[in-house]
């Protein structure tokens, strides 16, 4: 008995500290959105999945301090999005950090994201998933992945290379169809600046070959 009502007041300690925490980011967030000129819409989410399948993922998504504005001149979507795995009496919420930007056109999907030190380690030595680049550092770090092997080399030029190769390692950047999106697991409030400034900083790299192609 005295264990049972252990946990019990556990359990409500940890969900008045998860709420209150809560409430904190909340007011953290609008006080950033107010900095920076972004509207605070909430939790309406009107964009659906964007052609994103992280958008799709889990059984359950939730879309939560959802900000809407221009960011040196892009026009931008923040939100924290969080999706839960269930199996059976088991739940797993997993949370991240989103920014979407306007692309200036539409593309085929690409996907760029970190490889692990176990992907690092097979690409250095008998190669690993991916489609290669010139720059070894960049195959090295990256897992890149398209419909369109010719697209994303395309896309992903030198100057390009070196814009992803100084974005902090825990970003992930899917360009197109009609968006960009740069994610991290939450972040704090006080990072998030950083990501709006990587969509901005990536938009503005896209080759002018890209920009002038039309995709039907």
């Amino acid at each position: 008995m005295v264990l049972f009502v252990l946990f019990f007041i556990f359990v409500v300690v940890v969900g008045f500290v998860a709420y209150f925490a809560g409430q904190q980011r909340i007011r953290d967030i609008a006080t950033f959105a107010t900095a920076h000129g972004l509207t605070v819409i909430g939790n309406d989410w009107d964009l659906g999945d964007c052609g994103f399948s992280l958008f799709r993922a889990g059984n359950r998504r939730y879309w939560h301090n959802v900000l809407r504005g221009q960011w040196n001149g892009l026009p931008v979507t923040y939100c924290d999005y969080s999706y839960v795995v269930s199996d059976g009496k088991n739940q797993n919420t997993i949370s991240f950090s989103n920014v979407i930007a306007t692309l200036p056109v539409s593309m085929p999907q690409v996907t760029v994201a970190s490889r692990s030190a176990i992907g690092a380690l097979a690409e250095r030595s008998i190669g690993a998933p991916g489609i290669r680049f010139e720059s070894i550092d960049f195959n090295d770090r990256f897992d890149v992945q398209s419909d369109d092997d010719a697209f994303a080399v395309e896309l992903i030029d030198a100057q390009m290379i070196v814009t992803l190769l100084g974005l902090d390692r825990g970003y992930h950047v899917v360009f197109g169809p009609e968006y960009l999106m740069v994610d991290a697991h939450r972040l704090q409030v006080a990072e998030i600046g950083a990501l709006f400034d990587a969509a901005a900083l990536i938009v503005e790299r896209i080759p002018a070959l890209v920009r002038a192609r039309t995709v039907a």
